[in-house]
């Protein structure tokens, strides 16, 4: 046997086990790449909607100061109260300083809102680049084992092996079904953070609901000769609920960009209050037309916060239908690189056993000194790793608790316990979304 044939063997036997701790640190490290894309898109949407907000917080905060001018110009001119006193005109300067208010304190909810919106987003980012931090190093660490292997395969196998064709099918078939794999865990990662961000939706949806509920119960103090007091713990509750539901919808729009199977939950209108008629006319049928607004807007919510729910519900299914789907391909996958890896760890076998057993002491010296052995020496040794032997334990161990595990029936869908070892960024999702939805 030449020279490169025996050093070919000898590369196989020496590197079987770091073969097999690669394929190991591979596995664990599939989720990564579609996980890291996933999550780089929904941070630039993050940052876009950050963006915007930040630029609508600078446009009303202008007109809040404006706003607060001219209020406050009105309200301390003792020389214009003085003169409209004076000249008969006292109604229409209080009407005129009643809408300055009423523009100032509309102008400054507002960009209260904006705000409430801002730090909603600001919190989001900040978990999403913690998280790509962790995935990045993860994608490189999975780049780097892929890089190994390879190199070690085009030591051996460097482009197509004539002389093994049946090595390049299954080479094929495996690249096949690590695409349809790909495109599973992207799946599941789409489907997995619209259902986490719903999950959210429905918490803020919630304190919007309770907001509004006590927004009810000050009108009916209201209209009962509750005062100025009641009239403000009724606009403040308000100004809750309304910053509450652009949360959900700003949350709403972004599930559906990343998953256009999500479905819109509708536009929640809250009421707001008049100083016109909670100061100037309050009375107790203003009150009473203000409290059939307020419910007309509790109804509203809960509307939204049923059909928010069915879709948070919808989306939590799909997404561990994804995984149920992710277990079934990651299997083929799995199978079909253990016959690729088989038949080459066959080929290498088939090779190192064509080479000639080192040649015995007696042949090479005629005549041996007494004091050495006569006996030849042990032949070269041929790998003992059987073609039937499975990739990787870890493999194994993935297979063994899925077959355990089982799937349930449930619209073919599994629970992230049976697929979480495939796609740990989407079990994460998985189980922040179970939290927020069994939280009261």
């Amino acid at each position: 046997m030449s020279a490169p044939q025996m050093s070919t063997t000898e590369d196989i036997v020496a590197n079987a086990d770091y073969h097999t701790q690669l394929l190991s640190s591979i596995a664990d490290l599939e989720y990564a790449n579609s996980a890291l894309k996933q999550h780089s898109s929904y941070l630039s949407d993050l940052e876009q909607q950050l963006s915007a907000s930040e630029q609508k917080i600078t446009e009303l905060a202008k007109q809040t100061k404006k706003e607060r001018k001219e209020h406050e110009r009105l309200r301390d001119s003792t020389a214009r109260r003085l003169a409209a006193k004076l000249t008969g005109q006292k109604g229409k300067f209080e009407a005129r300083e009643g809408k300055e208010e009423r523009e100032y304190v509309e102008a400054l909810q507002n960009e209260m809102v904006e705000r409430d919106q801002s730090n909603m987003l600001n919190h989001l980012l900040a978990e999403a680049l913690t998280a790509k931090d962790d995935l990045e190093q993860k994608a490189k660490k999975y780049e780097s084992l892929q890089k190994e292997l390879h190199s070690l395969y085009g030591r051996v196998f460097d482009g197509p092996s004539g002389a093994y064709p049946e090595e390049d099918s299954l080479e094929y078939d495996v690249h096949e079904a690590a695409r349809r794999h790909g495109e599973a865990q992207h799946t599941l990662n789409i489907e997995s953070q619209a259902a986490e961000l719903l999950a959210r939706s429905c918490v803020i949806m919630d304190r919007c609901q309770a907001s509004v509920q006590e927004a009810l119960s000050y009108s009916r103090y209201d209209m009962m000769g509750g005062g100025n007091m009641a009239d403000y713990m009724e606009r403040n509750a308000l100004t809750n609920a309304e910053a509450c539901a652009a949360q959900v919808e700003a949350l709403v729009d972004q599930a559906i960009r990343i998953c256009p199977t999500v479905q819109r939950v509708g536009r929640v209108n809250i009421a707001t209050g008049s100083l016109m008629s909670d100061v100037f006319f309050d009375n107790f049928f203003t009150d009473m037309a203000f409290n059939k607004k307020i419910q007309n807007s509790a109804a509203q919510v809960l509307l939204a916060n049923n059909r928010l729910r069915v879709e948070r519900d919808s989306a939590v299914r799909r997404a561990d239908a994804a995984g149920s789907a992710l277990v079934d391909i990651a299997k083929d996958l799995e199978h079909k690189r253990r016959e690729l890896f088989n038949l080459r760890r066959a080929i290498f076998e088939s090779v190192a056993a064509q080479v000639p057993k080192p040649p015995s002491y007696e042949t090479t010296v005629q005549n041996p000194p007494p004091t050495l052995p006569t006996s030849p020496p042990p032949p070269f040794p041929s790998p003992s790793i059987s073609p039937n032997i499975s990739t990787t334990n870890s493999q194994n161990r993935i297979i063994e608790a899925q077959s355990d595990v089982g799937i349930p029936e449930n619209d073919g869908a599994s629970s992230p316990q049976s697929w979480g070892s495939r796609n740990p960024y989407a079990a994460a999702l998985a189980a922040r979304t179970r939290s927020m939805s069994q939280s009261p």
